[in-house]
């Protein structure tokens, strides 16, 4: 913030907003810092209202805003081209309305989503979506950077699930997008626009979701695979038969090590299958999993006792890019051409001289690839991986497909594209944020084409 350039103004104008805030201490910029671009302030509004009069300040000063949740896809962008000023969603935590005989609920985007799901499960509801940390992320940030699970497959992405917003603008305002009812189809859906826009666009204070019964009972069954032609037949198997599992996982023996479970542990591939089935319906659900498993060469067919945990687990591991060194990246690839882009991971292994955690959403086509501590690797050869990483890339396109590098350490985000090309898109995407950000307040750089 060119060391607090306007610190009276900033102050004068926070207070007259009503926005509790204060300086940073050395060691809080380093813990909030965005690939080693720190802050100097905090602010933490607790209003819609209050959130939107803190980014007028801000954007009327000439400082750069980070929105933030729980900072647990912080990794996830571009290194910022400013970060003055964090606006915290901590205190914007009320959980505003819930309809359980409509099946919704509207909360704000501080609220953490373990704490939804606990109020949701006294009615026998859930809202469907996993994402990593799931105890810890908060609404706005799973919404911000779109992030989803494995269940994904049964219920639809987040974006589905949104069906109203209201967002605080940089220029002061609060606006409202859909509403709180399922059937709301009037006007632009700008929902679907915020949701992955990584807070570029707008500070989401609030949001409305489609909310689910629980299941009554549900069963995962593991089939243990030597190779990846046999996980692959039986994915397909499953996919094009009538058994609709929710999830639909398949993990290399790297990923499988992670999810710390020795009952799994494989030298090949894991397929992991939800079942949810109604009633009486599950125990058959089930058994044709373990048929399909054991018809496409498994070597053995689990049966786990507690499917939640193994799944908590399963998101968990697919979205670990916090640590220091990590490189994790996220590919989308027709559901047909899974194995051939897993092929193309292997083959990056080789050449990077490391060996990813792969979990791929085999009924989504959504591959996450996780090398743990890239730390020796990138010493000296950021070139080098750099090199393979824009080789995968390549590989992924003449698919259809697309790789996003979800986190990685600043020195290869130098080397990289991290979002990748867009195409013609890119031309509306910036009128979107001229639009809505003219003075590039907002997480400036961090997005698709430097946005």
């Amino acid at each position: 913030m060119a060391e607090l350039l306007d610190r009276a103004g900033l102050a004068a104008g926070l207070e007259t907003a009503g926005v509790a805030w204060r300086e940073l201490t050395d060691a809080e910029r380093a813990e909030f810092a965005v690939d080693g671009v720190a802050p100097s302030a905090i602010c933490w509004p607790i209003t819609p209202e209050e959130a939107a009069r803190a980014l007028a300040v801000a954007d009327r000063l000439g400082l750069k805003v980070s929105p933030r949740g729980a900072g647990t896809k912080i990794g996830l962008g571009n290194p910022p081209r400013g970060c003055d000023i964090i606006v915290s969603t901590e205190r914007l935590a009320e959980v505003v309305d819930y309809a359980p005989a409509n099946l919704t609920v509207t909360v704000q985007a501080g609220v953490r989503l373990a704490t939804v799901q606990s109020q949701l499960g006294n009615s026998r509801q859930f809202l469907p979506i996993d994402p990593p940390f799931a105890d810890r992320a908060t609404i706005g940030g799973v919404l911000a950077t779109n992030a989803n699970g494995p269940r994904r497959l049964g219920y639809g992405s987040v974006r589905d699930l949104v069906i109203g917003t209201r967002s605080a603008t940089a220029s002061g305002k609060v606006v409202k997008s859909g509403g709180r009812v399922v059937k709301n189809v009037a006007g632009y859906d700008l929902n679907k626009l915020y949701v992955g826009s990584l807070g570029t666009l707008v500070l989401l204070v609030e949001a409305s979701f489609k909310v689910a019964p629980l299941p009554t009972e549900q069963t995962t069954v593991v089939g243990h695979f030597a190779n990846l032609a046999g996980a692959a037949e039986a994915s397909r198997t499953i996919l094009h038969s009538p058994l609709l599992p929710s999830a639909l996982d398949l993990l290399n023996s790297n990923a499988v090590k992670r999810l710390g479970a020795p009952a799994l542990a494989s030298a090949g591939f894991i397929l992991a299958a939800l079942g949810t089935a109604p009633g009486g319906a599950l125990g058959r659900q089930g058994d044709d999993f373990a048929r399909i498993f054991r018809e496409a060469g498994a070597t053995n067919v689990t049966v786990l006792s507690d499917s939640d945990e193994f799944w908590n687990r399963v998101s968990e591991s697919s979205g670990d890019g916090i640590a220091s060194g990590t490189l994790s990246m996220r590919i989308s690839v027709p559901l047909a051409d899974v194995a051939t882009a897993i092929g193309a991971i292997q083959g990056a292994d080789k050449k990077i001289g490391a060996s990813a955690a792969v979990t791929a959403r085999a009924g989504t086509g959504v591959i996450f690839a996780d090398w743990n501590d890239l730390s020796g690797v990138l010493n000296g050869q950021s070139s080098l991986v750099a090199n393979v990483l824009t080789e995968v890339r390549a590989s992924v396109q003449k698919l259809g497909g697309a790789l996003v590098v979800e986190s990685c350490p600043r020195e290869l985000k130098e080397r990289l594209d991290i979002w990748g090309d867009v195409g013609p898109a890119i031309g509306v995407m910036r009128r979107l944020k001229a639009a809505l950000d003219p003075n590039g307040t907002l997480n400036p750089g961090r997005f698709v084409g430097g946005i």
